[in-house]
């Protein structure tokens, strides 16, 4: 529970008012934050975003409804909006489970965060996503 607690703190302070975060966080177990700030993220759809999930670490999150799957990356990341993916930053926002929901319904953690900061690794995301268009579909 301790890392929750953690994670959930590291999520607040993507949003200018933590404190605002928080209260989302704790009462409805999501919030919608703001992109560019602490985190950007990479949009992939979902049928390529849930096997590339399996090859990197970090925080990823699942919208089943969207279809779609959003790798938190550092900010200012180099990104090619190719492979059917598109890098979100500033003037975007994401809504964002609590840490501790980790299925459905709605949006869930695949690879919740863990308070530390680790952020997924941008070239080793895009390599997952480029094999996954050059044959290793299954």
């Amino acid at each position: 529970m301790h890392a929750t607690i953690t994670a959930e703190t590291w999520l607040a302070e993507a949003d200018p008012d933590g404190g605002h975060a928080a209260r989302w966080l704790r009462a409805a177990r999501l919030v919608v934050l703001p992109l560019g700030r602490r985190w950007c993220a990479v949009m992939a759809p979902a049928h390529d975003g849930l096997a590339a999930a399996a090859g990197v670490q970090g925080p990823t999150i699942h919208d089943p409804v969207g279809r779609s799957v959003f790798f938190l990356v550092p900010v200012a990341t180099p990104w090619a909006d190719d492979l059917g993916t598109r890098l979100l930053g500033e003037g975007h926002w994401l809504t964002v489970p609590s840490p501790s929901v980790l299925e459905p319904p709605g949006s869930y953690w695949i690879s919740p965060p863990d308070g530390s900061g680790l952020l997924v690794d941008p070239v080793r995301l895009h390599a997952a996503l480029a094999a996954r268009h050059s044959g290793g579909r299954s």
